[in-house]
């Protein structure tokens, strides 16, 4: 092997001080596209936050709503339940007073039925006294 021509020195130099440029180069966009990503991130971060906290905010509400209402719906089922032993006690007790009601009438139809056989039997026992007395009377004494 020969010599090595002069030009391929320079030229090997040249290469390779454009390939560290485009080495510099593609360096320096990415670390702009990092810090273009961080300051991204950090603005999503913060709207993350934002956003977590006003989720927060509202679940406390609806939080504090379901409780109101599982409260609510536990009183009234409690006066719900309270008048339902109520209405039930109060219909016993109508149960109780139509039996003796019943009782008592047909305790009285008894007693009035007997009334009436009475009357009827005395009618015709004092109808019959009647007749032995007017007969006693229209007979001739002797």
């Amino acid at each position: 092997m020969g010599t090595i021509p002069a030009w391929i020195a320079p030229t090997i130099a040249l290469a390779l001080a454009v390939m560290a440029l485009c080495l510099l180069v593609m360096g320096g966009v990415a670390v702009a596209v990092g810090l273009g990503l961080r300051a991204r991130s950090r603005a999503l971060t913060a709207q993350l936050t934002n956003l977590t906290a006003d989720a927060r905010a509202i679940t406390g509400r609806l939080r504090a709503e379901v409780e109101g209402y599982v409260d609510l719906s536990a009183e009234t089922r409690v006066r719900l339940k309270g008048a339902l032993e109520s209405v039930q006690t109060r219909l016993e007790d109508l149960d109780a007073l139509a039996d003796v009601l019943q009782d008592e009438v047909e305790e009285t139809a008894l007693g009035a039925a007997s009334l009436l056989r009475t009357v009827r039997r005395s009618g015709s026992v004092l109808g019959a006294a009647r007749r032995a007395v007017s007969r006693r009377r229209a007979e001739p004494e002797g």
